[in-house]
């Protein structure tokens, strides 16, 4: 994954029920804001988790 290309918000409008996505833990504000203000628009759930031993934020799609 190349962190300076993969885009927050596209990335989680494509993103099925069970899928998951990693992104840089520098990014984490941007991500949990844009999947709690999509999850609002579109009427879906996102859950986020930090690994802090990796330095990342994943984000799965849960309905």
């Amino acid at each position: 994954m190349d962190e300076n290309t993969i885009k927050i918000r596209p990335t989680l409008t494509a993103m099925e029920v069970g899928d998951k996505t990693t992104f840089p833990v520098r990014r984490l504000k941007s991500v949990r804001a844009q999947a709690s203000e999509l999850g609002v628009i579109l009427d879906r759930t996102y859950r986020t988790a930090t690994n802090r031993a990796e330095r990342t934020v994943t984000v799965t799609r849960t309905a």
